[in-house]
């Protein structure tokens, strides 16, 4: 059985002045005429307000029934009883708890820092002389009453302070509880205390001085082991020693993952997309102010840069800089570094899995080429007959169209086998240079009806091209342009050839609509696995089987009213 557990009545702003609240009726529970009905009463409001305080369940998160019976009968147990030694165990164990806390702002981490000393302070002053009723302890008692008023009530001063400040309206990222940190801070405190005791009963010294130096010899003592341990190991620093084990992601950080890790927010995205999506989402933990990056798409940056706490990290071919509004320490920096070796994982995942699917693309196109082979050997067995007997007329008894077909179809007779010698045998592919005159004439007359502008230079002689090369990349644009003329009506096409100095530069070019972006980008590079028409593989063939011969496809132009594509060669 669950209930929600949601502080609607008390907004996150008051977070610190609730825990000041709590602090000053556990002490004046204390104080005040101990075990007595106003004792019990203010013991019982301190854990009412300590349950609304608590950092151990989420303000929106629903709590277990059996967890809050629980609580119920520990706080019945301390008001019925009213022990001394349950006090002093339950200061113990808010000592801690403030001790594992981890905190962004700085404001904050003084807020705890004061709530700590104010509970170390009650328990060595208070509980520990209950405890032991011994005249040595009665420190206070020894004291004149005014003196024992102003060290009673001069305590207050901490907590009283809490009052008066405020927090900020979200506090889901504020703090988590580190149980390690909060065990050892408890046992430190115990050992301490019981240490001072001995120290007193032992060397007779006065229980102040044994406090004093009982915490001095266990402050050197850890000082001196965890730089032993940090010269002898691989550790930086003694905050990678005692927060090497924060390896769990909570609160903020984990949201990002689960954000990251779902399908529906990455599927669609191409491998830089979602590398920017998951830097953008980095942006957006609470004390991150901004981002730069240097990838293999290049450099950029998100956020306020100009903060000086930063740092930098690196994963495989990502290097990421992250700045801060305040120090990173060691467990923000291991949390930030496993989800930059994170998002640079399923980036590479990504970029794996477009690589797979286009080998799965250009799969399915050669096993379809190969079942259309022998489709095109009897095509080209109707067409070698066809050509015979357009051959042996005279071409007095043929109109112009027969004329055309007669001075064609035998070229496209020999392309259409050569075509078919290539995907019979793909590894003995060669090309048959010719003149660029008679190309360019045969060009013009197999489009003479399509309205197509042709223009060139007239400086055409003595320049040899590969023919099937240039057939094949032209046929693809010109294709392409008469395909678009359909859904474009009165679209324009212009075939431009100019040679000057050796320098050839072939163009088509249309006054259409431009290429969309997440296509103009991969046309020439990748097969286009969204185009329109085909299987978006034609130009992709065309510009790599173009670039062995020393030519270059590229789109020169791509706005609204102008889309150009442009062969030219890379010679010198």
């Amino acid at each position: 059985m669950m209930f929600e557990y949601n502080r609607v009545f008390l907004p996150p702003k008051h977070e610190h002045r609730l825990l000041g609240l709590v602090l000053v009726t556990l002490y004046f529970a204390q104080w005040w005429d101990f075990s007595s009905i106003v004792s019990r009463l203010l013991l019982s409001v301190h854990f009412g307000l300590f349950l609304l305080w608590q950092p151990l369940w989420g303000r929106q998160e629903a709590i277990n029934v059996k967890k809050l019976l629980f609580f119920l009968t520990l706080l019945t147990t301390f008001i019925i009883s009213f022990n001394p030694w349950l006090i002093t165990l339950w200061q113990i164990v808010l000592i801690g708890l403030m001790g594992g806390r981890d905190f962004v702002k700085p404001r904050d981490r003084l807020v705890n820092i004061a709530a700590i000393i104010f509970l170390v302070l009650n328990l060595f002053v208070i509980n520990i002389p209950q405890l032991f009723v011994i005249e040595e302890l009665a420190v206070l008692s020894q004291l004149p009453l005014d003196s024992q008023l102003l060290i009673r009530y001069s305590l207050l001063v901490l907590p009283i302070s809490f009052l008066f400040v405020s927090t900020e309206n979200s506090l889901i990222h504020r703090s988590y509880i580190d149980f390690f940190h909060a065990l050892t801070l408890s046992l430190l405190i115990i050992i301490i205390a019981l240490g001072s005791l001995v120290l007193m009963y032992h060397s007779h010294y006065d229980y102040p001085f044994a406090v004093f130096q009982m915490s001095l010899s266990v402050a050197v003592f850890i000082l001196i082991t965890s730089w032993l341990w940090v010269l002898f190991s691989n550790h930086h620093d003694i905050d990678q020693v005692w927060t090497q084990h924060l390896l769990n992601v909570g609160g903020a950080f984990e949201q990002w993952l689960d954000n990251l890790a779902r399908p529906e927010h990455y599927k669609s995205l191409s491998p830089q997309n979602f590398l920017l999506s998951g830097l953008e989402h980095l942006v957006t933990l609470p004390w991150v102010s901004g981002v730069a990056w240097n990838s293999i798409y290049g450099e950029d940056c998100l956020g306020n840069t100009d903060e000086k706490h930063h740092v930098v990290l690196k994963a495989q071919s990502l290097e990421v800089t992250i700045y801060a509004y305040h120090r990173i320490n060691s467990s923000h920096y291991f949390y930030v570094k496993l989800l930059v070796q994170l998002l640079e994982h399923f980036h590479q995942a990504k970029r794996r899995e477009e690589a797979f699917a286009q080998q799965m693309h250009l799969q399915a196109i050669y096993e379809t080429g190969a079942k259309l082979t022998h489709d095109i050997k009897n095509l080209l067995q109707s067409l070698h007959a066809i050509s015979s007997a357009i051959e042996t007329c005279q071409p007095s008894q043929f109109g112009d169209t027969q004329r055309l077909l007669q001075g064609q179809m035998p070229h496209l007779t020999q392309r259409l086998k050569r075509t078919l010698d290539k995907l019979q045998k793909p590894t003995k592919s060669s090309y048959m240079n010719i003149p660029v005159t008679l190309w360019w004439d045969n060009l013009q007359a197999r489009y003479v009806k399509q309205n197509i502008e042709f223009n060139s230079n007239g400086q055409l002689d003595n320049f040899l091209i590969p023919e099937d090369l240039f057939d094949n990349v032209l046929e693809n644009l010109l294709q392409n342009a008469l395909m678009k003329r359909k859904r474009e009506v009165g679209l324009e096409i212009d075939v431009s050839l100019f040679i000057n100095n050796g320098r050839l530069s072939l163009t088509v070019a249309d006054n259409g609509s431009p290429i969309p972006e997440d296509i103009a980008s991969t046309l020439l590079s990748h097969p286009v696995v969204s185009s329109q028409d085909g299987f978006g593989i034609g130009l992709y063939q065309a510009a790599k089987q173009i670039s062995h011969a020393g030519f270059k496809l590229l789109v020169s132009e791509n706005v609204a009213g102008q889309v150009c594509f442009e062969l030219i060669n890379e010679e010198d």
